[in-house]
């Protein structure tokens, strides 16, 4: 058993990710469980500190170490959609380690994708916010409103805007959509007013109406100009909110790099609107892919917090673990 263990949890509404490493930044061992968002709801905090036992649990058994209970992290890091309200006290009570940070998902996500450098991350998945560090510590954050506030462009956003506008339509008040008859077969509803009752009446989930996001996505590259007009406004606005980053940040050229994370931008059509806007806000941004993913940017974070830097050799030994751990995935799938 290695001397020091670090982890990293990337925590969401989706889904719970943990991975475990030395202090050389060799990957020993990954978990996942379920979702460890809403820890404001009634049964939140149980569901919370379920995913972070089983997604842990499941990273120390991977690596054939002990239980959650027996393990001492010598640095921790749970990065967290909506941040650490509601949550800290919970994952205290079940992670032991000398350094235990519990934070916002953002931080970990640009961590990630730049390998621990400065930048700015924007986050589309069901909500979205945009991420800015600079090379001299300083930082911002903006969006993250929520479902009811904001989160423009995020999935829950365009699954709304799809669902709109398919009642506008059957109302006679916007042209036809393909969105109406995608909604009622995404939802299996007999008409866009029961839909609207099932989600008043708690029967739909928020992240499953989120799910329609993808719908609207395939209507899009399908041609339909309604969900066309959704991507467009919804990568204009996360555009907009990664250059205001820059802006108020003082980023400067080699600092403004942008990685864009999160489903939302697995379709192209919103890749290409994304870029085109965001050339036109801020010339001397380089989009740049990913380095690694969010969970490996939050195990990033727990070196930070313990004062061991990320050397290239650290982060060259996370990259040969992350491609022998997405081998060894594809060998399962075939």
């Amino acid at each position: 058993m290695p001397e020091e263990l670090y982890l990293g949890v990337d925590g969401g509404q989706s889904h719970t990710a943990a991975v475990i490493s030395d202090g050389e930044g060799n990957l020993l061992g990954r978990g996942r469980s379920g979702p460890s968002g809403h820890a404001q709801q009634p049964g939140g905090q149980e569901r919370l500190r379920r995913a972070i036992t089983e997604s842990v649990g499941g990273a120390l058994r991977s690596a054939g170490l002990g239980s959650v209970a027996e393990t001492e992290f010598a640095s921790a890091h749970c990065a967290m959609t909506g941040g650490a309200d509601f949550k800290e006290e919970a994952i205290r009570s079940v992670l032991r380690a000398r350094h235990l940070r519990v934070g916002h998902d953002a931080p970990a996500a640009l961590a990630g994708a730049t390998g621990g450098g400065p930048g700015i991350v924007v986050i589309a998945g069901t909500g979205s916010v945009a991420y800015g560090e600079k090379a001299d510590g300083g930082w911002l954050r903006l969006g993250g409103w929520g479902y009811i506030f904001g989160d423009e462009g995020g999935g829950f956003w365009t699954a709304l805007q799809g669902v709109r506008r398919a009642m506008l339509a059957d109302d006679g008040l916007a042209e036809p959509t393909a969105l109406s008859a995608l909604a009622l077969e995404h939802f299996d509803s007999p008409d866009l007013m029961a839909l609207a009752m099932g989600v008043y009446g708690d029967e739909i989930s928020r992240d499953r109406f989120a799910s329609f996001a993808e719908k609207v996505h395939e209507a899009a590259a399908g041609g339909d100009r309604s969900a066309q007009e959704i991507i467009t406004e919804g990568a204009t606005y996360l555009a907009a909110l990664s250059s205001a980053v820059a802006r108020r940040l003082h980023l400067s050229e080699q600092e403004a790099r942008v990685a864009c994370v999160g489903g939302v931008f697995k379709g192209a059509l919103v890749r290409e609107a994304f870029a085109g806007v965001l050339a036109r806000r801020l010339p001397r941004a380089r989009i740049i892919p990913a380095r690694f993913d969010p969970v490996i940017g939050a195990l990033l974070l727990a070196y930070r917090e313990a004062a061991l830097g990320p050397t290239e050799g650290l982060l060259n030994n996370l990259e040969r673990g992350v491609a022998t751990a997405d081998e060894a995935m594809l060998e399962r799938r075939a």
